[in-house]
């Protein structure tokens, strides 16, 4: 049996962190983060020796509909080494066909309104043979409104494209939420795809959390009174010990020490439906890297593993 935990941002390595930093969204009539215990039988150290894994999922449902009913749009296993002060983001291409813990093979986006959040870590367990502490669940609008509350999110965009709707250029940006969000979806016309989709949803991650360094740096203080506001619009299982020690944990990490990359595969067709299938003799050695101590060392990554568009 495994605890609920909450719903909404899928803004920073801190997710379960930052996230609860703000208030949620007064049209979104859902929590604004779900956090919690993966296993409640399982409650690990929040320090210590020992990794920490969150899988941290972002819905794509629209309001009055449960963030568990939505497909996973972003799929990202987050492994955190707290001796080290050190962290891997690993992206799974939400095209990714994989067997499904409910049942049959499918896109592993389809694992979640199959059956839950329970559904989706059991199916990213068997992938990557990874057992979660814990995991993050947000929603579209969710991701908007934090951005927003905290006054845009400041990132180094990759390289130029075209999204859905707006236009991205190279260099220093400060986005707002729907545009934060529109980086996070877009995949046509990024050189790899879905792959790159998936980089640039670990990018987002790695520029909240180095935001939410910088404004706890400023101000320490601020750590709980964010905690207090958005503990509005937390659904949780965690004690207010548990989050308070999750966000210190993610104050001791830099982004700089944070390895982000995407596992490999190649587009292809199954039927006439679009997926991505995974290479399981290239990404077993990366599973049992992050594993064994939750950091994988960026030397270590392979070639095929890097953004297709930019660094």
């Amino acid at each position: 049996m495994r605890r609920a935990i909450g719903g909404v941002v899928v803004l920073g390595l801190c997710v379960a962190v930052a996230a609860v930093t703000t208030s949620p969204p007064e049209a979104s009539g859902r929590p604004f983060l779900e956090i919690g215990r993966a296993h409640a039988e399982r409650i690990p150290a929040l320090s210590g020796d020992k990794p920490i894994f969150v899988l941290i999922l972002g819905s794509d449902s629209r309001p009055g509909t449960a963030l568990e009913d939505g497909l996973s749009d972003s799929i990202q296993i987050l492994g955190i080494n707290p001796k080290r002060r050190s962290a891997t983001l690993i992206g799974i291409p939400r095209d990714s066909y994989v067997p499904l813990a409910s049942g049959g093979t499918n896109k592993i986006n389809t694992a979640m309104p199959a059956g839950g959040v329970d559904a989706m870590i059991t199916t990213v367990e068997r992938l990557s043979g990874i057992r979660f502490d814990y995991y993050a669940l947000s929603g579209f609008d969710e991701m908007i409104g934090a951005v927003n509350e905290i006054g845009g999110l400041n990132i180094d965009v990759p390289y130029s494209f075209t999204g859905y709707r707006s236009s991205f250029q190279a260099g220093q940006a400060k986005l707002d939420g729907k545009a934060a969000l529109e980086l996070a979806r877009t995949r046509k016309g990024l050189l790899g795809g879905d792959f790159d989709r998936s980089m640039n949803q670990g990018r987002i991650l790695l520029a909240a959390l180095g935001q939410f360094r910088k404004q706890f740096g400023r101000d320490p203080s601020t750590l709980f009174t964010w905690l207090g506001a958005g503990m509005r619009g937390v659904h949780t299982d965690l004690s207010i010990d548990e989050l308070i020690t999750l966000s210190f944990t993610a104050t001791n990490i830099s982004p700089k020490r944070v390895t982000n990359l995407v596992l490999m595969g190649t587009n292809g067709l199954v039927g006439t439906m679009s997926v991505v299938n995974l290479s399981s003799t290239a990404n077993q050695p990366l599973f049992r890297d992050i594993a064994a101590d939750g950091f994988i060392r960026q030397a270590d990554i392979p070639a095929q593993a890097q953004p297709a568009n930019g660094t």
